[in-house]
């Protein structure tokens, strides 16, 4: 079940997601001017000599504790972001530091999704999510755990769906969980004698030692 999302902006090469945690950082402005925080560096003798925030807005309330997101351009001030980062801060409701709690940096091309936080049985899952101009995809997750947010693996259960799909049959194209159903769903490919076709994996997904799990497989023709 989703609890809270925000509302509106912003691919290339390989992202890098970037924990960092930092407390001395001034609250208020945190949303309109960009900070030096965790590998954000700009200015005089920085690799960048300019950095503006794109879009920053709150997301999502946890534990009584408030959390914003704020996305970067990164350039050199003719217009152009050489560089996109998405940060996620928090704070506590009238207190005057914010804390820098993560950040993923991409290519300048990348567009953000508003970060996405879901309720499940495993606990609270945060989603950041970078889009890029092929069409392909990069996201992270987290789980939020005693006041912070905890890397999720998400990668190694598509390895546990290629041993359990039939003989031949292998995974067509990048595959992310989908953390409000716990699910995925994957385009498997088998050739025979008959040629290639393609099937569905539907796939159910579990949570143990904050790593996507394979609970259940469930393969479907796909339609035309």
């Amino acid at each position: 079940m989703r609890i809270v999302f925000a509302f509106l902006l912003t691919t290339a090469f390989v992202s890098l997601p970037v924990h960092a945690r930092e407390d001395a950082i001034k609250f208020e402005g945190v949303q309109e001017h960009c900070v030096h925080a965790g590998k954000i560096k700009f200015g005089a003798n920085s690799r960048f000599a300019e950095c503006s925030v794109t879009k920053g807005r709150w997301f999502a309330t946890l534990d009584f504790i408030d959390m914003y997101q704020a996305q970067y351009c990164l350039g050199h001030g003719d217009g152009v972001c050489d560089k996109r980062a998405l940060l996620v801060f928090a704070n506590r409701a009238y207190k005057p530091n914010a804390r820098l709690m993560l950040q993923r940096i991409d290519a300048g091309t990348a567009q953000y999704e508003d970060p996405l936080v879901v309720q499940t049985k495993y606990g609270d899952i945060l989603t950041l999510t970078a889009r890029y101009p092929d069409g392909s995809v990069s996201k992270s997750y987290y789980r939020w755990q005693a006041g912070n947010w905890k890397p999720v693996e998400a990668r190694a259960w598509l390895r546990e769906l290629s041993r359990q799909l039939p003989k031949g049959e292998t995974i067509k194209a990048e595959v992310w969980p989908d953390a409000d159903s716990m699910s995925a769903q994957a385009v498997v490919r088998a050739s025979g004698d008959s040629g290639a076709h393609e099937d569905v994996a539907e796939v159910e997904l579990g949570l143990v030692k904050d790593r996507f799990t394979v609970k259940r497989v469930t393969l479907a023709q796909k339609a035309d």
